[in-house]
């Protein structure tokens, strides 16, 4: 049996898509591209170029639904690393673009920079529970057009997983097409060996980036896998009701689905968001039970819609350092999107609203993730785990331990913590470690002894020679 927890009646759902339907037809959505305003009207929306926005039929929905694929391939330099993204999982995304860190050393709050990230990713290329890697850094001792370009030189040469990326300007398209040159000797093979997925930050409420929607229009030919991923704030960007806050932000979503099944019908798509709330005492974005109720209303819409989900590891909105508000926060924020049954996680590793990544909590938050791996699993259910012989057998004996169906089970039952033993007080008290400083120790034995798989040595020449080039073009 495979934990499951559901939100929505199946009538609930069927009324909260046709309010959905009712925003999208009657209210619209902001695209910020005339380019997209021109597809949505040769399709039949009804749009305003002066406000950039279109109203679009429930038929569009309907069509774009019908080629969204529900499954497909990230593929990563290493084959062994590909994931079928939609089937198996839950899978798990390093998190995203935090702009300060918590040093090792010193154990300091402070302005991230290019070698932090480069620490990061040499991690989480070594932590098997982190299957996708986005750079986590946004490093601030790099130009603000190059960081996109930066991270991704750093992300080639460190770690051989899929990566989560994006474009972020079509300044800098050709020096990414380019670098998938010299990765696969044609960008043309993308299409079978999409190694980056593209990330599009949908803006709260009912509107988009225009010019990521022109980046995104642009890589079409190529079809990375796009990650929708939208932060809505309830109160705030977003209706101050949870289920308000859901009809919003998914007819947000169903939006770019349309849009961009339009223009290639079968363009993979993820449906990722990470929602919170306002708080009213602090003017706060907030996580919480209630951040936890719209993720898992979002899934559930996800797999109603037939899309791939993508929840985020919401519950370090507030935590500000790797204690006991960290993992109370973290386990209230997933617990409840896994057992809802979200296809990924994007986390862990962040920090004070993700702002700060702290390396020891990258490493504990695996640790709840070999956990929710296990929780998901559930309990078989069939005769050959019921043990009715064993138990016959060994009737009022309490020797289990001995009998040979212990030795034969244990791993496929039991999970075995990797960081924090089991152990009694006195050895507790004397290993004389917290908790924090056992997870800072096995950070840096790993940043010492783990070697990323390397690129061949005249493709990585190629990609910085790239760089460069671009950062001489974009910088000057």
């Amino acid at each position: 049996m495979i934990m499951r927890l559901n939100l929505f009646s199946e009538e609930e759902r069927q009324r909260i898509h046709g309010r959905i339907l009712d925003v999208l037809q009657d209210v619209g959505v902001k695209f910020g591209s005339i380019q997209a305003l021109e597809i949505l009207g040769d399709a039949g929306c009804e749009v305003d170029k002066e406000e950039l926005s279109a109203k679009i039929p429930p038929r569009l929905v309907e069509k774009a639904l019908e080629t969204v694929p529900r499954s497909f391939r990230l593929a990563a330099r290493d084959p062994e690393k590909d994931v079928i993204y939609g089937e198996g999982g839950p899978y798990f995304l390093s998190a995203a673009q935090s702009v300060f860190y918590r040093d090792l050393e010193t154990r300091e709050r402070r302005v991230a920079t290019l070698e932090d990230l480069t620490h990061v990713t040499i991690l989480c290329d070594a932590l098997d529970e982190i299957d996708l890697f986005c750079p986590m850094i946004a490093p601030n001792d790099v130009h603000p057009y190059m960081r996109g370009l930066r991270a991704g030189q750093v992300a080639f040469h460190n770690t051989d997983k899929h990566i989560v990326g994006g474009v972020g300007a079509l300044e800098t398209l050709p020096y990414h097409l380019e670098i998938w040159d010299a990765i696969l000797g044609d960008r043309a093979r993308l299409k079978e060996r999409p190694m980056m997925t593209h990330i599009i930050n949908d803006v709260s409420p009912l509107q988009k980036d225009g010019n990521l929607v022109d980046v995104t229009l642009a890589l079409s030919d190529y079809q990375f896998p796009i990650l929708l991923y939208y932060m809505p704030m309830a109160g705030s960007t977003a209706p101050v009701t949870l289920a308000g806050t859901l009809i919003e932000m998914t007819a947000n979503m169903l939006a770019s689905v349309v849009l961009y099944q339009l223009i290639q019908p079968g363009w993979p798509i993820i449906w990722g968001a990470g929602p919170g709330t306002l708080d009213m005492k602090s003017g706060r974005f907030a996580g919480g039970a209630e951040a936890a109720l719209i993720s898992i209303g979002q899934v559930e819409l996800a797999q109603f819609y037939g899309l791939p989900s993508m929840s985020g590891w919401i519950g370090s909105y507030e935590s500000k350092e790797v204690d006991f508000q960290s993992g109370m926060d973290a386990t209230l924020g997933v617990v409840p999107v896994i057992l809802a049954g979200a296809d990924g996680i994007w986390g862990p590793g962040d920090l004070d609203g993700s702002n700060l990544v702290d390396l020891p909590y990258v490493l504990v938050g695996t640790e709840l993730v070999q956990q929710l791996k296990r929780l998901k699993r559930g309990i078989a259910f069939d005769d050959e785990h019921f043990l009715f012989d064993v138990i016959a057998k060994m009737r009022f004996q309490g020797d289990y331990l001995a009998d040979p169906s212990t030795k034969k089970y244990f791993r496929q039952e039991h999970l075995l913590p990797n960081l924090f033993p089991r152990e009694s007080y006195e050895s507790w008290e004397a290993r004389g470690q917290t908790e924090e400083e056992m997870a800072l120790a096995r950070v840096q034995q790993i940043l010492k002894t783990h070697q990323p798989t390397p690129l061949p040595d005249e493709v990585g020449k190629e990609i910085d020679r790239i760089i460069n080039a671009a950062e001489e073009a974009l910088t000057n």
